[in-house]
């Protein structure tokens, strides 16, 4: 998703929660790099900007994956039309990375209907169908704006001759490989971005996010595309993809990936994977995944309802690794996302006033990648990759009478995030001044049965915080987060609001249902680094929460209700650099 103040309209900005007094002045800063938001363990952009994540390909030649993303250079105004390109970088296991280079060029070459602003798409291996391609060659299809009719959305296509670095040669005569204008393309005229190219059946589909609806297209050559639907729209709608889901007011769907799953009982099934919102839903901007099969056009036909993968506020623009052949199968695929969400990450840090700010000049962070089963219940499980830690330290068998050493343990502590329902709230462990970048590992246990009351666990880094608030019982849980630098953006306190509670009318912070619940053992994992936090529980669900504060330390906290007397806590703290 690449927003720009000057091309969309109000309608959609108000469709993705932006349409609140968005200014369009720019006031370019001298220098577009800072050490202020640079993560410790996850990948952030070298300068400026970044959110989308473009694709995650093995490089089968170097055995490293190549990994791009969507980057703009005016960090102060990420969305200005001719600042955003690719960023390449690689790596072997996801916590180090290569020095970054641009990947394909923010403006495209002088001709008639090249672009000028290169935006999400899709990186796969020339199987030898795509005209104009050595076999074997990395290719990328991209959307983008046109340069000289105002700024539509049209995709270009372009190889590269360096094994996956830059992508140079433009094919097509450096026209668009399909336009937003053409009869059978967006229904809406406006939106044409974000293709998502796969190879099925003898041919190449693509499926491109075009407002409320995903277009499908096909094509033999990888130029030349038509309707993979030749006697229909050629269109997935809103009530397919976000099936199940309270679908009111959620446009626009961006970013759509397909891949083939194998579960364990051995079937296999497409899984279409987008980003989407649903408000009245309770849900913001996130990625949504949806399990099925491809009709005889390649349309998807959906088999369970949407579901989030990742139910956090702050995991959009996320790309996969796996096959782009659609008839080989993975087990395990990796994704990661962009922390970001576009109602307070854009309009919030990002302020004229500041511009000038170290705060505006090296923001976009990603997540830890993540190991992706499809089970045979039809629901992916996702699995942090980030290794054993370092300097590990355990604290075991915690409650509220058996404090520990480094541990402050109390009864009867006061805490603003919840009610006790025996009116005592423990404080399990109060560690301050950590670094920020952590692993925990906690094993909540009753000592008598199922673990009753309420978990609490507060992360404070500077002035601001991160708490999540779970019944272990019914298995819901809700977070709040707190960012005082939000509150100096274009939108001050709305910025800051939303990413509180996400103006979603509950006054209750984001909600979620984590599934787990009614357990006498729980194991929750939490990663925490300078610009994110990351939960994850033992069913494979997760939630990531972005943070904007640049302090390098944090204060961890764990408070537990405990109307049983017989609660424990056992955890493992580790660096992860």
């Amino acid at each position: 998703m690449k927003l720009t103040n000057t091309i969309l309209s109000t309608g959609a900005l108000v469709a993705l929660g932006l349409g609140m007094a968005l200014t369009t002045t720019t006031v370019h800063a001298d220098s577009v790099t800072s050490a202020a938001h640079e993560s410790i363990y996850h990948l952030t952009t070298k300068d400026g900007w970044s959110n989308d994540l473009q694709s995650i390909v093995w490089n089968s030649k170097e055995k490293y994956y190549d990994l791009y993303f969507l980057h703009s250079k005016a960090a102060d105004d990420p969305n200005e039309a001719g600042s955003q390109d690719w960023l390449h970088t690689t790596t072997k296991d996801f916590i180090h990375f290569t020095p970054q280079n641009s990947a394909i060029k923010a403006d495209g070459p002088e001709a008639p209907y090249t672009w000028k602003s290169a935006w999400t798409g899709t990186v796969l291996v020339n199987d030898g169908r795509i005209k104009g391609v050595p076999k074997g060659a990395q290719v990328a299809y991209f959307s983008g704006l046109e340069k000289h009719d105002g700024g539509s959305q049209n995709i270009w296509v372009a190889w590269s001759s360096d094994n996956g670095r830059t992508f140079s040669h433009v094919l097509n005569n450096s026209a668009p490989v399909i336009d937003h204008s053409w009869n059978f393309t967006s229904q809406n005229k406006i939106d044409e971005r974000d293709p998502a190219v796969v190879y099925w059946h003898g041919k190449m589909l693509m499926y491109v996010a075009e407002g409320n609806e995903i277009g499908v297209y096909q094509s033999h050559d990888g130029l030349h595309w038509s309707k993979a639907d030749p006697n229909g729209a050629s269109k997935v709608g809103i009530g397919t993809y976000l099936r199940g889901i309270n679908n009111q007011d959620s446009t626009p769907v961006e970013c759509p990936a397909l891949r083939t799953m194998e579960i364990p009982n051995g079937q296999t099934k497409q899984v279409l994977f987008f980003g989407a919102k649903a408000p009245h839903a309770g849900q913001t901007t996130g990625t949504y995944y949806i399990v099925g099969h491809l009709d005889q056009n390649g349309l998807f036909a959906p088999e369970t309802d949407a579901k989030r993968l990742d139910q956090g506020s702050d995991y959009y623009g996320a790309n996969f690794s796996g096959s782009s052949d659609l008839s080989n199968a993975s087990g395990t695929i990796k994704s990661m996302g962009w922390v970001g969400n576009w109602s307070y990450t854009a309009n919030g840090v990002h302020n004229d006033e500041a511009a000038n700010s170290e705060f505006t000049k090296h923001l976009g962070s990603y997540s830890v990648a993540r190991n992706l089963e499809l089970t045979n219940g039809m629901s992916i499980k996702s699995t942090p990759i980030v290794g054993q830690g370092k300097d590990v330290k355990h604290y075991n068998n915690i409650s509220k009478d058996r404090p520990i050493n480094g541990v402050n343990a109390s009864s009867n502590r006061s805490f603003t995030n919840g009610h006790d329902t025996n009116g005592l709230i423990h404080n399990l462990l109060d560690v301050p001044n950590l670094s920020a970048n952590k692993m925990y590992n906690l094993h909540f246990y009753n000592t008598k049965g199922n673990y009753k009351g309420r978990i609490y666990i507060d992360i404070w880094q500077g002035g601001d915080y991160v708490r999540f608030n779970y019944d272990p019982s019914n298995g819901w849980y809700n977070v709040k987060s707190r960012s005082g630098e939000l509150d100096k953006g274009r939108n001050g306190q709305i910025a800051s609001s939303y990413y509180y509670d996400g103006l979603l009318g509950n006054g209750n912070g984001y909600v979620a249902d984590s599934g787990v619940k009614n357990q006498q053992s729980i194991n929750l994992k939490v990663l925490t680094d300078k610009n994110s936090v990351e939960i994850f529980f033992p069913n494979g669900e997760s939630y990531t929460v972005a943070r904007f504060n640049t302090s390098q330390k944090q204060d961890f906290k764990i408070f537990t209700e405990d109307p049983t007397n017989g609660n424990r806590v056992d955890i493992t703290q580790s660096n992860l650099n």
